[in-house]
Order: structure tokens, then sequence, then C-alpha cells
């Protein structure tokens, strides 16, 4: 049975086996059909090419050849069936054709021997040539290659061995050469080659020289897609970036909110709406979005590599040895370019640390068994977060993960295990925190301030409508003078009229965000902070619970004895910018509304909190 990949039909493969034996004149011994496969006598032929760099072209009808030759030139038959074909790189000995020579062809003695045309197309690695070359003279079946010396010799094995390195410096060569080649493609002002990430559409002008090559004269990222007035469309993969940026980085919606109200929208309008990967939308695609941070104008190259997991056991080191790992290069070796932004840098960085936050302590054993300090608790010697253990009488422990790895090449000597009924005290402890009154001032301060900044975007929007109404004077003062056609004037004067009316639609959006406080008012919103507070503290479900937790960034800091213990958390430093936590927004709950202050509530947005 020949071994078929999608990148060699078998009509086309069986086509080339029936030429080289017709061109080597050994019809009657190479590509036989019908043999009697089960006394071992045949030998087989094993060819090669890379899906990188070789399977676009013609040379498997060379290789062919080769070993037709070569069969007639040792008098022996190759039968159809074990001419095997595969189409993978040459880094390891994973293939399926070599997979069937070693567990299948050669250890049951179904073949006395095995033809590879060059040296290149069994391996690039010298240490994979040597280990199958030892299972063939293990098993007594011969080896033959058609550009290489094939005895056991000293001086045959050293040709070989030279050879071996020479194809590895070939494949290392090519590889670095792609890379470079595409890093001048970038520092050239071109994208990199291949997709572009979702939002963006890959534009591309080529020109066709003298010898026939295609050169790259632009390739770009277009945002897909907008609209004459430079407008994101409603529904497209752009507009779909901008608003996941704005639910998770402002409104703090939750990836699973995101991915189901998408979902909706896409049953509604089919057309629109198209998700990154499959048909419907997935939560972890929606992380993979916020992560990209080309959105914010600046794209990287040569910014991450695939490592494989040495915390991984290695069962054969000539099998593919999986690169798992993505890991980030030296900065040095980043190289940026620019591409149309779809959202601010402000907001990627908000949307990411929320994200982060708020996916800390959530295991894949988080429906199973609630713990709400997991991944927030930390060993007392070696200080990485300590794993959730349930016993089988029930109880739920924590303990450093580290001390109990069997990879682990330096194990934490900590063992002590912490109960689960820290997490009803540490609950308490930052709840006491949360009731006091300082915390509601304070949430306050930073709406009064938000208010302010609203108010001085306004002001700044209501100067651009100023700007446009004097733009359209001046168009109708070209008009009347001649320098405008009466055409031109109704076009221009029809931009700037649609450009205030957008800026009105802004303004009115923002206004209704937030407006000014009188004292009473600010009493009446200070006791409804108040009894949210307390009520949303009560009633708190586990869910509740850890994403309070999640957005105060709470960490508990055990001593070896557990006799005491340091909590960190935004509240616990209230002095450094950036770090103190508005009640109403990390209380997480119903919203309560009182009949006094039910219209406040309403305008200001305070007390609806993000889920």
């Amino acid at each position: 049975m020949v071994t078929i990949t999608e990148v060699m039909p078998k009509e086309r493969l069986d086509r080339y086996i029936e030429e080289a034996a017709r061109v080597a004149g050994y019809q009657e011994g190479f590509g036989v059909w019908e043999c009697d496969l089960s006394h071992g006598l045949w030998w087989a032929a094993y060819i090669r090419q890379s899906t990188k760099e070789q399977a676009e072209n013609d040379r498997i009808g060379e290789y062919l050849l080769t070993c037709a030759r070569k069969a007639k030139e040792l008098n022996v038959i190759v039968p159809h069936e074990f001419i095997i074909y595969d189409s993978v790189t040459s880094e390891h000995l994973g293939r399926p054709g070599i997979k069937r020579l070693r567990t299948e062809l050669i250890p049951q003695k179904l073949i006395t021997g095995i033809i590879i045309p060059t040296l290149g197309r069994l391996s690039c690695d010298d240490h994979h040539r040597l280990t199958f070359e030892k299972e063939c003279c293990y098993y007594g079946v011969e080896f033959v290659y058609g550009d290489a010396p094939s005895g056991m010799d000293i001086g045959s094995m050293f040709a070989r061995s030279g050879m071996s390195l020479g194809n590895y410096l070939r494949v290392k060569t090519n590889r670095e050469s792609a890379l470079g080649g595409n890093i001048a493609r970038v520092l050239a002002g071109k994208v990199p080659p291949g997709k572009a990430p979702y939002g963006y559409r890959y534009f591309s002008k080529a020109e066709t020289d003298s010898r026939g090559r295609r050169k790259i004269l632009e390739a770009t990222w277009e945002v897909d897609e907008i609209d004459d007035t430079g407008v994101l469309v409603w529904g497209t993969p752009a507009w779909v970036v901008q608003m996941i940026f704005n639910w998770v980085g402002v409104e703090h919606r939750t990836q699973y909110w995101v991915a189901a109200i998408l979902n909706k929208w896409r049953q509604d309008y089919p057309t629109l709406f198209r998700p990154l990967y499959g048909d419907n939308w997935v939560p972890k695609t929606i992380g993979e979005i916020c992560a990209r941070e080309c959105y914010t104008g600046k794209g990287v190259y040569n910014k991450n590599k695939r490592v494989p997991n040495p915390n991984k056991p290695l069962e054969d080191l000539t099998d593919e040895i999986p690169r798992t790992l993505l890991r980030p290069k030296p900065e040095s070796e980043w190289i940026y370019f620019d591409v149309p932004s779809l959202t601010t840098k402000e907001l990627y960085d908000s949307a990411n640390t929320i994200l982060r936050e708020r996916g800390r302590g959530r295991g894949k054993q988080g429906k199973e068994v609630e713990a709400l300090l997991r991944g927030r608790i930390n060993c007392p010697l070696c200080s990485w977060p300590m794993s959730v253990k349930r016993k089988s009488n029930g109880k739920v422990y924590y303990y450093c993960r580290d001390h109990y790895s069997s990879t682990s090449k330096n194990p934490c000597s900590y063992r002590r295990f912490i109960p689960a009924t820290w997490d009803e005290q540490i609950w308490s402890e930052i709840t006491s925190m949360l009731r006091d009154d300082a915390w509601v001032n304070r949430q306050l301060d930073v709406e009064i301030e938000r208010a302010r900044s609203i108010d001085q975007i306004v002001k700044k929007e209501q100067s651009k409508i100023e700007q446009n109404e004097a733009k359209i004077v001046r168009v109708k003062q070209g008009y009347d003078g001649g320098i405008y056609s009466l055409q031109e004037a109704k076009d221009k004067i029809a931009n700037y009229q649609d450009m205030i009316g957008g800026i009105d639609s802004e303004i009115q959006r923002l206004q209704t965000q937030i407006k000014g406080f009188t004292p009473k008012e600010m009493d009446e919103l200070k006791e409804a902070l108040r009894i949210l507070r307390d009520r949303n503290i009560e009633e708190a479900t586990f869910e509740d619970r850890m994403d309070l937790m999640a957005r105060l960034g709470v960490q508990v800091y055990p001593s070896e004895d557990l006799k005491s213990r340091r909590i960190k958390c935004c509240l616990s430093n209230s002095n450094t910018k950036g770090e103190q936590v508005s009640v109403a927004k990390v209380v997480s709950g119903r919203p309560y509304r009182s009949r006094t202050c039910d219209t406040l509530i309403k305008n200001q947005l305070l007390l609806s909190l993000p889920h």
C-alpha cells in the first residue's frame, strides 16, 4: 500500500511510477502489481517531499527514476505496494511512511532491503539517520542510497555523517533565509505575508519581471470594512473588533456575554457578525482578539516562537517533538510595522487587564470544587499560587503543587495543606474593608471627576460643530464668489452637515451618561450606595464573590506556620494612584433602587454592574 496525502493524488503517483520504470527499462521489476507480499524477498523504495519546500515541484519523478535504476542495478523487485511516499518535513521520523517501515515492514521482515534516492530524503538529522540504519542492520534489512555510499565501513559511515550535517545546514539556511526575507519585506514598508488578522483584509500589488518572477510592490492590511465617510460598517469584522474592546475594556463584559450577544445577532443577521473560527462565537476567541496588539495600530513581526514543553515526558527522540509553548523572542528581534488602528492602546491595556484579573482563580475544576482563593493564595516558601484538592472525606484544601510535582527539578519543600475554611475568613476581612464609608465617598469623587472629564469632551465636540458651521459659511462665500459650482457647494455643505449631525449624536450620548449633583441629590446617592453595598455583600453568590476577588486583585500570603497572613488588594493600598477600587463597581449583585433616587441612578449608571 502506498502512503498518499492530499499533496499527491494516487493517480498522479501511479503515473510517475509507470514512467520511471519505463525510462529505466525495468517494467518487470519496479512498481510490479499482484505480488505475493508474504514471503519477504521483496525490496521497498522510499521517497519524500517536504510540504513546505517541494510539494509544488515535480522532482518526485526524478526520485522514482533513481530508485528504478538502483533496483535494476541490484536486480531486485520492488512491488507497487512497497513504494512509499511521504510529504512531511525531514526534521523528524514521525512520518506515516517511515512509521510503516519501522513498525511493520522492517521488524516483520516483509522486505529484504530498501532504496532511498538521496540521503536528504530520509532525514536531515544525523541521529535520526543512524537510528534508522541501526534498526535495519538489527533486523538484517539492507539500505541503499542513490547519492551516498551505503556500506557499514568507517569511510562510508563518515561520508554519510558529513552529508547529513550538510543537509541539516541546508534546512537551517532555508529557514533563516525565509525569515530574513520576511523581515526585509516588513522593513521595506510591507506587512508580513499570510492571512491578515480578523478585522483586516490583506491587499497587495505585484508585477511580473522579465524572468517571470512575481515581485510584490505593495502589501498592506486594510480595514474590513469602512464606508465612504470613513466610518466602520455595522456588523463587519472591524466593527465587531471595536465593539469587543468597548464591551470588555469599558463595560467590563465577560467573554461569555460577548460571545452570546454576537451569536444572537448572527442568528438575526446571518451575513454579518462573522466569527473568527467556525460557525459560532466562543468565549476563547474573544480573548484571542483582545490579546492582539496589532489592533492598536502597531503590528509586530518575529515576536514569538514555538518551543517544546520540557515538563512533558520525551518518548521517542526520532519522533516529532510538539512545540506547544509560545515564548517571546528578545525584544531586540521584534520588527514593528504600522497598520490601521481599530482601538486605542489604553483600551487594549484595560481589556487585557480585566480579562487577566477575571480569569485568576478559575481553573478547569472551578465548577466542581468551589474554592474562592483558587490561584490567589500563595505558597509561603516558593510564592507560587497553590492548587486545590478535595479529599475523599469531602474537605477541600490548598497545597503547593510544585512540592508534589514529579517533573519539577527543584521542588518546593512546603508540604502543609491549608484548609478551605480560609475562604470565609478572607471574605469576611475583605467585606469589612468594603463596609467602610470612606469607599462610598471615594466612589462619588471618582464619578464627579468623570463628570468633569465628560464635560470637557462635550465642550471639545461643541467646538467642532462651530468649526464645521464656519466651513459651511466659507463654502457659501466661495459659491457666491464663483470658486465652487452649485453641485460642489451642495456636496461640501451636505458633508459638513452630516459631520455636525454625528457630533450632535455623540454629545447627546455623553450627556445621558452623567450629570451634576445638588447637595440633596448627593446625600440621597450616598445612602443608595450604602444600601447597595450592604445588600450585595450579604446576598453575593459564589460567582459574585469570585468576580469581586478578581476586580480587587486579592492575593493572600500566609506565614509558614499559618498563624498569620498578609492580604494584598486594591483596597489595602488606597494611596496608590490607579489602585483605588470603587464600591459600586467591585461589589457585584442585583442593583438596588430606592424610590427617592430612582431617577438619579438611571441617569448616572453608577449601580449597573457589568457581568
